[in-house]
């Protein structure tokens, strides 16, 4: 039985059936890690999808998609999927979900709170590696708060970015809240070959 990550429109958190400890017993809006996104949206779609690739190796590349490409997206405003080059089943290795904030740190961190709990409450032995990422100065005074855990096959990361002042103006970005399911595998890849 998998596991749904939920974020509901006031009271974002993870919705459990039984404890988990392998990244493909979670969700995100019901697509999980190692199944065929095709079963989502026509693989004629996906091939004509604009990609995006890293610029290190080409074995893996990112499709975006929103409400208006995907109708069943209940609680994010945007996925992103990780998908093999050359894979005609199109097999999710990472999805990420985001929802805006529009600036709004406080409550995006709050409700980064409530999903975390849902977290460790789901997993058999939660632990969490909690830091800041200021982005190296590329994007300013900009931040991330960041919660990791490092679970059997991956990786569950949550997130909020407070953009800086500068870029939420020049840039029109707003806080987000993000919510990654990435397999170990794609995550070796990410790390040694995408750039």
């Amino acid at each position: 039985m998998k596991l749904y990550l939920v974020i509901l429109t006031l009271i974002f958190g993870i919705q459990s059936l039984v404890k988990a400890d392998d990244i493909r017993d979670f969700d995100i809006d019901g697509i999980s890690i190692g199944e065929s996104f095709s079963k989502y949206i026509g693989k004629n779609i996906l091939e004509e999808k604009f990609k995006s690739f890293y610029p290190g190796s080409k074995e893996y590349y990112l499709l975006e998609f929103t409400k208006n490409d995907l109708k069943f997206l209940d609680n994010y405003t945007y996925i992103g999927v990780h998908f093999k080059k050359d894979d005609s089943n199109f097999e999710v290795y990472s999805i990420k979900g985001m929802m805006d904030f529009d600036n709004d740190l406080n409550t995006c961190l709050g409700q980064k709170k409530v999903i975390v709990n849902s977290i460790k409450e789901t997993l058999r032995n939660p632990e969490e590696e909690k830091y800041e990422n200021s982005y190296d100065n590329v994007y300013g005074s900009s931040k991330a708060y960041v919660s990791d855990f490092k679970i059997s096959n991956g990786y569950i990361r949550i997130w909020c970015t407070d953009w800086d002042k500068t870029h939420e103006k020049s840039q029109a970005w707003m806080d987000t809240i993000n919510v990654d399911l990435s397999s170990q595998i794609f995550l070796d890849w990410l790390n040694t070959k995408a750039y």
